[in-house]
This record gives structure tokens, C-alpha cells and sequence, in this order.
């Protein structure tokens, strides 16, 4: 296995590609009930205009199907636009990700990701995905053909290289591959700011590799395949600032790299205050709403971070948020309560966690084993066994998880 930081290279090649995990400000959890108008869209699109605006409004308050049905009226009007093209990708891929509960930015922190399963997909999901990826590289590849040097066409293709990174990475579990199409979607995007210096969007990916790249050492570059090439943290945080500055479709997700990057610098306050304006913008969206609370809590913010999280659970029970994975919520509502010692709320909220319908066992695994140590502090040996049994059975064979509730089902918790 390759060092932590290493994978964290790995990571960031999905995590810069995906859709939107972002953070926001606490005064994005008072559960506004309307979204914004599509004219006050926060950033610039292409084609610019009412049906694609609708379709990224639908898309980052986490509507996938209302922006999969736009983004396919565009396609209809712009059948050779690779950016339209990119659209539909990237909704589809969003919501194959959310359906498995993978659209979680803590997945993709430490080695958790290299647990998960690759997830089914439909197989008439899958070759519309393989089509629409092979169609936007071969229309800017066209493009690329009678001008090399068209700047958008160059960006289109790395934008269908770095979704490329995600199906790689996330959907089929190819590593490999991965990295190959995160590096192809790099040069691109390089070679655009050779070419067009301003041109903002291109900068989300390049500042991405900068920082991470500039976090190595160099026998990790050496394993990631990366020796080559140079990095600085200082330049990439630049860099991510310029792209979430400059407006354009990228500029959210560069806001939500910069405030992950921001946070693994403990400059939790300016990750909060980058990113409260896109919850603010979209306040249907359930992982904006998550990180924020997950952002308070590392932050030692934790009566914040309680509050937040209650929220999250209250809104999502009432239907606030689509297709809402609440389990997720009330599981790091659990272990904030349990930080505190409020034992009974603690193993009240994991198992609310357990007993979602259709619940994630990525989350109701350790949900299972967190409730069982709990109730072992508490002295309850049946009741922690119970759990430790369940998730041994949610958990994947061979995982922490699974480990840890063979190790308490043979010798109780009795704290760290």
C-alpha cells in the first residue's frame, strides 16, 4: 500500500473532479425554503442561458433528475457542444455517486475510500456514461484538430478527463487509470494557462496538483509518478483562490478544494467564510450542509457543531433535501454527543443511523460499532455484543471495522 500522503495525491485527483462537497457558513443551516432564482446564478455558464442555469440551480441544490432532464434539453439544442456534453456527464455520475452514498468528502480524507466496494450500476447507466465521455473527448478532440491552440476546446477535454477520473476512480475502483486521466486532465489545463493566462476555471486543477504535489516528498512523487513535476502549497492555494474568484462554472467547486485544503491547514474560520455563500446560494444541497457541520467540529466549534448537525437530521426528516443521506448526519451527531460524554444521545443518534431505510452500510457499520463501545463504557456487555455483531455483518470483511468488532466481541471496549 502507498504512504498516506501518497494517497492522498490519488484522492485528490476524485476529489477535484467531483461534484461539489462543500462547506459553508452556520448561517446556511437555518433552512431557507426556496432555492435561488436561476438569473441570480453565483457564476457564469456556457451556453448562457435559462435551461442550462436551471440545470446547474438543480444540480448543486442536489436535484439530479431535474438537471439530468435539462441538461439533456441542451444536449438536444447543442448536440456538438463538449461543454453541454460535460453537463450531463457530470450530473449522472453525481447521482450514481449519491445513490451509493459516495458523495462524501470525509471518504476520500484518510484510507476509508480503499474499503468501499465498487458500487452496481445500472448497466444502460453505464454505456450512457461510457458514451457521453468518449463524445465530449472526441468533439474537443475535433476542435483540438483545427486549432490547437482554442483554449475552451482544451478545457473541455480536461473537463471530460477529470470525470473520466471520477468513473475511474470512484465507480470502477481503477486506480491506475485514474491517475492517468487526473495527469491528462493537469496537462490540459496547464497548457490552457500557457495560452490564456486568465483564463480562471483552468486554474481549479492546476492549483489542485500545485498544493497537493507541493505536500510530497519526493520518494511519494516517485510512487504517485509524479517525480517530475514540481509543487508549491503556497501557489496552489493562489491558484484555488483565483478560480473561485474568477466566477466561472468551476468557481464552486474550486471553493470547496480551497476550504478542504484551508481546513488541512487549520485555517478553519477562512474555509467557513469562503464557502458560506455557496450554501447561502444553495440551500437544498445536504453535503453542503454536512461538511459545514463536520468543519465546526474539527474546528473544537462542538455545541456549534451539535446544533448544526440536529439540523441537518430535523431538515432532512421533513424532506428538505433530495435523496438526503441522513444517516450520515445523525452518525457524526453521535460521535460529537459522544466527544461530550452524552452517552444516552450519543447511542440514541447511532442508532437512528442504523435504522434509515435503504441506510449506507458505510456509515451503518461504524454507526454499529461506535454504539457498541459506547454501551461498553456504559457496562452494557449484551447490548455492546449485539452491535459488534451487526457490524461485523455491515462492515466489509477484512476492514477496520470488521476488525475492531471481532477484537471487542472477544475482550470489551474499554476506551482508547
Amino acid at each position: 500500500m502507498l504512504p498516506m500522503r501518497t494517497l492522498i495525491f490519488l484522492q485528490a485527483l476524485v476529489l477535484f473532479s467531483a461534484p461539489v462537497l462543500a462547506t459553508s457558513g452556520a448561517s446556511a443551516l437555518q433552512g431557507s425554503s426556496s432555492a435561488p432564482q436561476a438569473a441570480k446564478l453565483p457564476f457564469r455558464v456556457q451556453p448562457n442561458d435559462d435551461t442550462t442555469r436551471h440545470g446547474f440551480e438543480d444540480f448543486y441544490n442536489m436535484d439530479y433528475d431535474g438537471a439530468i432532464a435539462l441538461f439533456q434539453q441542451e444536449l438536444a439544442r447543442f448536440p456538438n457542444d463538449p461543454f453541454v456534453v460535460n453537463h450531463l456527464l457530470a450530473a449522472l455520475l453525481a447521482k450514481e455517486l449519491n445513490r451509493e452514498g459516495q458523495l462524501d468528502a470525509t471518504l476520500y480524507m484518510g484510507n476509508k475510500f480503499l474499503e468501499l466496494k465498487a458500487p452496481p450500476v445500472d448497466p444502460q447507466v453505464k454505456n450512457r456514461i461510457d458514451q457521453l465521455s468518449e463524445r465530449a473527448l472526441s468533439l474537443a478532440n475535433a476542435e483540438l484538430g483545427k486549432n490547437p491552440k482554442d483554449t475552451d476546446a482544451l478545457f473541455a477535454r480536461a473537463v471530460a478527463r477529470g470525470l473520466a477520473t471520477v468513473y475511474s476512480a470512484v465507480i470502477e475502483k481503477r486506480w491506475v487509470g485514474a491517475l492517468r486521466e487526473g495527469l491528462g486532465a493537469y496537462h490540459d489545463d496547464e497548457h490552457v494557462l500557457k495560452l490564456e493566462a486568465n483564463y480562471s476555471d483552468a486554474k481549479l486543477v492546476v492549483g489542485t496538483f500545485q498544493y497537493i504535489v507541493g505536500s510530497l516528498t519526493w520518494w511519494e512523487k516517485t510512487l504517485a509518478f509524479v517525480a517530475d513535476m514540481r509543487g508549491s502549497k503556497t501557489k496552489g492555494l493562489a491558484l484555488l483562490q483565483q478560480a473561485v474568484d474568477g466566477d466561472g462554472e468551476e468557481s464552486i467547486d474550486a471553493s470547496t478544494i480551497l476550504a478542504l485544503f484551508l481546513a488541512r491547514e487549520n485555517h478553519y474560520d477562512q474555509a467557513l467564510a469562503l464557502l458560506g455563500r455557496d450554501y447561502a446560494a444553495f440551500p437544498h444541497n445536504f453535503i453542503f450542509g454536512l461538511a459545514v457541520a463536520d468543519l465546526l467540529n474539527a474546528a473544537a466549534k462542538h455545541e456549534d457543531a451539535i446544533a448544526a448537525y440536529r439540523k441537518l437530521v430535523q431538515l432532512g426528516e421533513q424532506g428538505f433535501f433530495p435523496d438526503a443521506r441522513v444517516e450520515r448526519a445523525d452518525y457524526s451527531l453521535g460521535l460529537a454527543l459522544r466527544g461530550e460524554k452524552d452517552y444516552a444521545g450519543a447511542v440514541q443518534a447511532f442508532d437512528q443511523a442504523i435504522h434509515y431505510p435503504h441506510a449506507n452500510p458505510g456509515i451503518t457499520a461504524p454507526a454499529a460499532l461506535q454504539a457498541g463501545e459506547v454501551y461498553d463504557l456504559l457496562g452494557q456487555r449484551d447490548r455492546a455484543v449485539a452491535l459488534y455483531r451487526q457490524a461485523r455483518s455491515l462492515a466489509p470483511p477484512g476492514s477496520d471495522t470488521a476488525r475492531a468488532a471481532e477484537r471487542f466481541l472477544r475482550q470489551p471496549y474499554r476506551g482508547a
